[in-house]
């Protein structure tokens, strides 16, 4: 069961891991021909191989002996064996370790490591008083033995000649390439390549801890036994425990009331356990029997049996239902079943019950290839109860999205989508986010990336699921649509070159389609100073039509050529100055924009794909004030503006910035979208932006377009905002937006918290111009070190004339497991600025 199980089981795998067996000691310990120990000591310098070596060696070295050890000898003696007593099986004799401070007086001693001391030494460095899932603990590095070497430290050793049994006790030490063993008491018998550790056993390796009453291990068959084990995985900050561990083999193990949770010691609100526990690491799999997940000591899910996976090799099974309910499918549960069909592709079917429509059934396929990736997604409802229309009640989605690179430097995208009618996101979307598309995509791109020109061909069609759009204002579909661009600067005298061009294919019904051919190319000459900037531009742009259900009279292949000049200047002023006791630069960058497009009649070309710019600051210095290639807007227009800036000397943070600027027109402006009459008037609009760094952590932009020539209502456009963000997740933000004639309006959002772990959420947003609330949500969400909740109640409309949809959303994330129930957390970034969840 992927979205459940498969924490717990990496964590215990990590178990299975055991100490190696081979030896290149401080003391080298073996029994020799006669039966009995030989110990001779390691001359670290010697320069025979670690196969020279006796198999599974061990190294008794008492922290005194270390001590007194001499410096190895420079002429590579052969070192005489330690003496040794014959009787020591009945009554092994201790080697009696010397006072370490006699022989090296600023050595200390390490503390006896006694059982209750374990827990201690397993939280090491772990800070609980934090949540998980920040930095993980940056682990010490573990003591390195040799390479395939097994070392032992202890404070005491006794060795028994005729058993050929080695006792270490004290503070015992074993380490084993870049793991790590200690305990008070181990026992090591050479003859049977055993091991038994026990008081306090410890044992680490990288990202993982655990501590037990006792353990057995057999070197040679790779097979122990544990008792009483708790564990720490560091990477995840989670922990856990064992009742019996028992090592089948090197890649088997079998475990009995076993734990895991991310809750720090002493708090088990969430706590996943099972009564038995199998693993294979071979085959990348575990099974598991009563399984129960619980949450604040109550029981909220029970398995008797499941498989899972324990490494990144993917298994079949049901991921964690989801559970919601609103006012347009009633109580809504999906339980989805995860297939793992091969390495490089899986599915999910996705029954979703809803108690107010029925039964629908979801898929999703997913495919990745070392070029190539995508998914398929598709949902069907047979017989939904509530849809109102006549006949067929089924009702289904699908969507395809694909990226590729099937060659050097081309790539494909797709992104085709399709829903089977107008109501069917705002019934039955699966997203939070309020379901505002009007037009659903369907594209093809391929694209090819050289090293200074790009081609584009495109296949593009639209399905409008908005039914109050007029036929005559639903988008054309490309099919196709080339494009090319080339962008060479810095030639020869300092020449800019660029060249676009485009053929593409409209298609509609009932409306005027055919092909359109565009070439534009341009040449500037930008002249760059510290001190300002001047950079004259020269372009031409040519564009021929083939027309099919072109308008009685008119031309089916019309043509247009016109050439463009622009000039653009700049020049920047700086001076020191002080911020609110800060020092820093301010600037002061006066801009001129000229611009000459001749006159050129357009009446008979069609419009496709044009639009007029929202007239913002940036639109100051376009070259056409229409989108797309069917209109060329002529122009004999200068534009001036001003822009000041305050720059942090510390930091180069931008703490203010204020523009203002507007056109001045030197003859009308004749081409227009409808043919309507020209615009007359000397000048544009005049647009002013601001934003500053009002503090710590407000900050506030404000933006006006203000229209000297309208009597009745000079403001066109205008909106302020108001942002407040601090390290302790406060966040509060205050909007006001206004378009002439088409929008106003208000929008308040907050989160705020109400104690050390509650949180308020909430969001307004309301229309002036419909006297209605457009959507306003509130919740609640309690976060704590291993687990947080949300609780959403909400309300919204599409538009100002929709009705309204109320619902309510509740999330619980278990944290280093699982989130149950509906994505709150991504509906929150998107509906609250500054909000984030990492």
């Amino acid at each position: 069961m992927p979205g459940i199980t498969r924490i717990l089981p990496l964590a215990i795998s990590g178990l299975i891991i055991a100490p190696t067996s081979q030896a290149a000691p401080l003391w080298q310990c073996h029994t020799g021909a006669n039966g009995e120990w030989e110990c001779r000591p390691d001359d670290q310098q010697t320069s025979s191989p670690v196969s020279q070596q006796q198999p599974n060696s061990v190294t008794p070295t008492t922290r005194a002996e270390l001590a007194a050890q001499p410096a190895p000898a420079t002429d590579h003696a052969t070192p005489q064996p330690m003496p040794a007593k014959r009787d020591m099986v009945e009554t092994p004799e201790p080697i009696k370790p010397t006072s370490a401070s006699a022989t090296e007086p600023n050595s200390i001693p390490l503390a006896t490591v006694a059982p209750q001391s374990v827990i201690p030494l397993l939280d090491a460095g772990i800070d609980w008083a934090q949540c998980p899932g920040g930095q993980p603990l940056q682990q010490p590095p573990i003591p390195l033995a040799r390479p395939g070497t097994l070392e032992v430290n202890a404070d005491g050793a006794e060795l028994s000649r005729q058993d050929n049994i080695a006792i270490f006790s004290g503070t015992v030490e074993i380490v084993s390439d870049s793991e790590r063993m200690m305990a008070n008491r181990v026992v090591y018998d050479q003859q049977a390549q055993t091991i038994d550790a026990e008081q306090g056993v410890y044992f680490e390796q990288q990202g993982l801890r655990l501590a037990a009453e006792r353990v057995h291990y057999a070197l040679e068959e790779k097979q122990g036994h544990a008792e009483q084990v708790e564990y720490r995985l560091l990477s995840r900050s989670a922990r856990g425990s064992a009742e019996t561990f028992q090592l089948v083999s090197s890649e088997k193990a079998d475990l009995t009331q076993v734990s895991y949770t991310t809750c720090p010691p002493g708090n088990q609100d969430w706590l996943l356990a099972a009564g038995e526990m199998h693993l294979d690491q071979k085959e990348g799999r575990g099974t598991a029997r009563d399984i129960t997940l619980r949450f604040k000591n109550m029981p909220v899910l029970y398995l008797p049996y499941v498989s899972f996976p324990i490494d990144d090799r993917r298994k079949s099974g049901f991921l964690i239902p989801q559970v919601g309910v609103t006012r347009r499918t009633g109580v809504d549960i999906s339980a989805p079943y995860y297939l793992n069909l091969a390495p490089n592709y899986d599915a999910t079917l996705i029954p979703r019950l809803m108690s107010k429509r029925g039964l629908m059934l979801g898929t999703e396929f997913r495919y990745l290839l070392p070029q190539h990736h995508g998914e398929v997604q598709a949902e069907w409802l047979p017989n939904d109860r509530e849809h109102e229309q006549s006949g067929d009640r089924s009702r289904g989605a699908a969507k395809f999205i694909a990226q590729g690179t099937p060659w050097q430097r081309w790539r494909y995208d797709i992104n085709a989508n399709y829903v089977s009618d107008d109501d069917y996101l705002d019934d039955l979307g699966a997203s939070l986010a309020a379901t505002s598309n009007k037009h659903l995509e369907r594209r093809a791109d391929l694209i090819y990336q050289g090293v200074d020109w790009s081609l584009l061909g495109r296949v593009q069609k639209f399905q409008t699921i908005d039914d109050t759009i007029l036929a005559a204002d639903r988008p054309y579909s490309r099919l196709p649509q080339i494009l090319f661009n080339l962008d060479k600067p810095d030639q020869a005298l300092g020449l800019d070159y660029q060249l676009h061009a485009e053929y593409v294919y409209f298609d509609k019904d009932d409306d005027v389609t055919g092909s359109r051919f565009d070439i534009k190319p341009s040449i500037g000459l930008p002249l760059r100073r510290s001190w300002g900037f001047l950079t004259p531009k020269l372009s031409a742009r040519h564009t021929v039509y083939d027309l099919q259900d072109q308008t009685a009279g008119s031309d089916d292949s019309p043509t247009r050529t016109t050439m463009t000049f622009s000039l653009d200047s700049g020049l920047f002023y700086e001076r020191q100055a002080n911020w609110l006791g800060n020092a820093i630069t301010q600037t002061l960058e006066p801009r001129l924009f000229y611009l000459y497009t001749p006159e050129e009649n357009q009446d008979e070309l069609p419009i496709f794909d044009s639009a007029e710019f929202d007239f913002t600051f940036a639109s100051l210095f376009r070259d056409n004030r229409f989108s797309g290639a069917d209109r060329i807007g002529d122009a004999n227009q200068l534009t001036a503006a001003l822009t000041t800036r305050s720059l942090s000397e510390a930091t180069g943070e931008e703490l203010f910035r204020a523009s203002l600027g507007q056109i001045f027109f030197f003859s009308d402006r004749e081409v227009q979208l409808d043919s309507t009459q020209p615009v007359e008037e000397s000048s544009s609009s005049v647009i002013a932006e601001v934003a500053a760094r009002l503090g710590a952590n407000w900050k506030g932009r404000a933006g006006i377009l203000w229209d000297p020539h309208n009597d009745n209502e000079k403001r066109r456009k205008s909106s302020i905002s108001v942002h407040y963000n601090d390290n302790h997740e406060r966040i509060l933000n205050l909007a006001y937006r206004h378009t002439e004639e088409l929008l106003e309006q208000t929008d308040l959002s907050v989160r705020w918290p109400l104690s050390s772990n509650l949180h308020g959420v909430a969001r307004w947003n309301y229309s002036l111009l419909h006297d209605q609330t457009l959507e306003r949500f509130v919740g609640i969400e309690y976060e704590s070190c291993c687990w947080n909740t949300r609780l959403i109640a909400r309300e919204h409309r599409t538009s100002g004339s929709d009705s309204k949809s109320s619902s309510i959303f509740l999330q619980l994330e278990l944290k280093g497991l699982t989130s149950i129930g509906d994505r709150i957390d991504s509906f929150l970034e998107r509906g609250i600025l500054g909000y984030s969840t990492d």
